[in-house]
């Protein structure tokens, strides 16, 4: 019974893919407040994303846009997941008045 379990185990593992790994920018490089700004997903190995803007915002989708409305520093997470496995990449940034 417990090569069984293992055999399962291993086999739902291998089957869900590459480990993703979650990478991310923006434009434009110095965003304004209230001005829409493009997420760029640069992820790899991933099936779908999960986004923290920062500012009490979430998000999902690989490119979303995104308007902040107060200047200051947001801290982004990016969580690309491929079946069980995931990866989060988190930056800073700073949107200006």
């Amino acid at each position: 019974m417990k090569i069984q379990f293992i055999i399962f185990i291993t086999i739902l593992l291998y089957s869900c893919g590459k480990t993703p790994k979650a990478d991310f920018t923006w434009s434009p490089a110095n965003p304004k407040a209230g001005v829409e700004m493009q997420f760029i997903n640069l992820s790899k190995d991933a099936k779908k994303y999960d986004w923290n803007f920062g500012d009490m915002s979430i998000g999902k989708g690989k490119d979303p846009l995104h308007t902040y409305s107060n200047a200051g520093n947001y801290i982004i997470d990016l969580t690309a997941h491929n079946g069980l496995s995931s990866n989060t990449k988190t930056l800073t940034i700073t949107v200006i008045p």
